[in-house]
């Protein structure tokens, strides 16, 4: 028995075309996406086109939520923030009303039970909320406090983008890596496999962490064609670091404005621009703002 996990593809269809010819030779039994499928990348139309054709199951990521309520009453701050967010609104706005309502329906999390192996546990970020994820450094303690109503030994999940393989206490935590727009310095397309083999305890599940290599070439025309770089500005510009380097500047611009005391929040596009250069100047590999992000 084989299964493969794939996550925050984010709309990357290059990475996700690679992906799915790696997968083709791997052979996996079934195969399950852990949330953000879409964003930062223009092809989300694509890729949601593939993932309805081919009907693997799926669960939602922090991104598919906020995509989901953008442009409806239930959309909350920062979000509404359009200057802030301009990727997010982007995609909500290309995004085909039957992707909408698939993104809207998805399950927040997923239970995995196949006869004669450890059942899994499926959740994009820790249960409960999708925009936080299990760190290396996270405690033994704070493991427990965030498991302790999940009864399975196996916990797959997301939202770093960055792989993991953790043991901690009664659970063994699994971070798929990401598809489409990995933060761990290495820019392939990144996935998990795991395969059922006999242990000394009894059956288990052994990952195999993958890497793929795709043509990242075709990225920087795409996002001038479709118009997401004109829309996004600099925010799409960070996000294009990120997709060329693998290093995670879009999430780390994130986390060094809300640091910012309100009053010096930016309030337009051009202080949002200003920001992003000021950030620019003093960021990057081996400084980033976020100290999780370090290797």
């Amino acid at each position: 028995m084989r299964l493969a996990f794939l996550a925050d593809i984010h709309g990357n269809l290059p990475a996700f075309d690679a992906v799915r010819a790696d997968l083709a030779v791997q052979s996996p039994d079934a195969v399950y996406l852990a949330g953000d499928q879409i964003n930062r990348c223009p092809w989300n139309n694509q890729v949601m086109d593939l993932i309805d054709d081919l009907g693997w199951p799926a669960i939602q990521g922090n991104h598919e939520l906020v995509i989901g309520v953008i442009n409806t009453p239930d959309n909350w701050e920062p979000f509404t923030l359009r200057y802030r967010f301009p990727i997010l609104w982007w995609t909500q706005e290309h995004l085909a009303p039957r992707h909408l309502h698939t993104i809207r329906t998805l399950p927040e999390a997923m239970h995995i039970v196949i006869d004669g192996a450890p059942p899994i546990f499926l959740i994009h970020g820790v249960p409960g909320n999708p925009h936080v994820g299990f760190y290396p450094t996270i405690s033994d303690a704070e493991i427990g406090a965030l498991l302790q109503e999940i009864d399975e030994p196996v916990v797959i999940c997301a939202h770093t983008h960055r792989p993991l393989d953790r043991v901690s206490a009664r659970w063994r935590i699994l971070n798929t890596g990401s598809v489409g727009l990995a933060y761990n310095g290495d820019p392939r397309a990144q996935y998990l496999l795991l395969d059922l083999v006999d242990g000394s305890d009894g059956p288990e599940w052994q990952p195999t962490f993958r890497q793929v290599v795709y043509d990242h070439s075709v990225i920087p025309s795409a996002y001038r064609a479709s118009g997401m770089q004109q829309a996004g500005g600099p925010i799409a510009e960070l996000a294009l670091r990120t997709l060329m380097s693998g290093d995670p500047w879009s999430s780390d611009f994130g986390v060094w404005l809300r640091r910012w005391p309100a009053e010096r929040k930016p309030t337009n596009g051009d202080e949002m621009a200003a920001a992003v250069r000021a950030y620019l100047r003093t960021h990057g590999p081996g400084r980033w703002a976020f100290d999780e992000l370090e290797p």
